[in-house]
């Protein structure tokens, strides 16, 4: 997996340096994926990971979470809502350049590695919408993922197989990714487990394969997933609290939020079924 390393005057500017926003969009289109280490403060990274935390302790206790790989939401309202997480500039940048204008934000969510998981079944998140083409098609939708915690390979990290997202197979009306195709997979290019520290940023192409790892530890590991799509994608809905729409507001990346009456019930979503057409 490729790091591309970004600057502090790139971080202050907002704004990253055409050589690395080119490294980084090589990447993506090579690898699929690309990770940005240090472009989130790592005190907002805390104040979010210990409100999670807290969150997961309360919905284990009054629900109890038995559902490998569920997603515990994030609290979408103040003071939870950082830019830097949500509306990273460095990221903005990767994904406007590789899906263009009209870029915009279509969940704002979480996938946790509780304590005890197995191991996930290989997956895509999405298909090649166009079979058979001689050149692969830019991204659809691209996930923004931010963890809340240090990862390594005992609590959680993401296994990946690089370049995956050009593969012609996976289609609308064939998902499944053979056993035979994973060990093609791993001769020409063997898997990745990601591993990242708090602050670091990684964007992945939702078309590479990949899978959740067991989370050996004794801390749930939530990590952020925020998935950016091109304008003419269809769209999804994610459901924030009103009162944080100027939040939400953004020059370059648009949003499908929903705004829901405060207080919202976020550890319970889809309570408003959003519908878009």
């Amino acid at each position: 997996m490729q790091i591309v390393e970004i600057s502090r005057l790139e971080m202050e500017q907002r704004q990253m340096k055409p050589a690395n926003l080119q490294a980084a969009v090589e990447a993506m289109n090579h690898d699929g994926v690309v990770l940005l280490p240090q472009v989130i403060d790592i005190d907002h990274i805390g104040a979010l990971g210990e409100k999670m935390q807290a969150d997961i302790r309360q919905l284990e206790a009054s629900e109890g979470i038995s559902n490998n790989w569920q997603g515990v939401r994030p609290p979408p309202f103040a003071p939870y809502l950082f830019k830097d997480i949500v509306y990273n500039e460095m990221a903005i940048a990767v994904t406007h350049q590789l899906m263009g204008y009209g870029v915009f934000l279509d969940s704002y969510g979480t996938n946790t590695a509780f304590v005890g998981d197995q191991v996930q079944g290989i997956h895509a998140d999405t298909y090649q919408l166009w079979p058979n083409l001689a050149v692969n098609p830019p991204p659809h939708c691209i996930v923004v993922n931010v963890c809340l915690a240090d990862v390594d390979e005992t609590n959680g990290g993401t296994k990946v197989w690089l370049g995956t997202h050009t593969d012609k197979r996976i289609l609308a009306n064939n998902r499944h990714i053979s056993e035979e195709m994973v060990a093609e997979w791993e001769q020409k290019r063997p898997s990745e487990q990601v591993q990242s520290q708090k602050g670091d940023l990684i964007l992945r192409d939702m078309r590479v394969w990949h899978c959740g790892m067991p989370n050996t530890t004794d801390t749930p590991r939530p990590m952020l997933a925020m998935i950016h799509r091109p304008e003419w994608a269809w769209k999804w809905g994610f459901e924030a609290e009103q009162g944080s729409e100027d939040f939400f507001n953004h020059p370059i990346l648009g949003n499908t939020a929903v705004f829901v009456d405060a207080p919202i019930d976020y550890l319970h979503q889809g309570h408003s079924k959003p519908k878009f057409t």
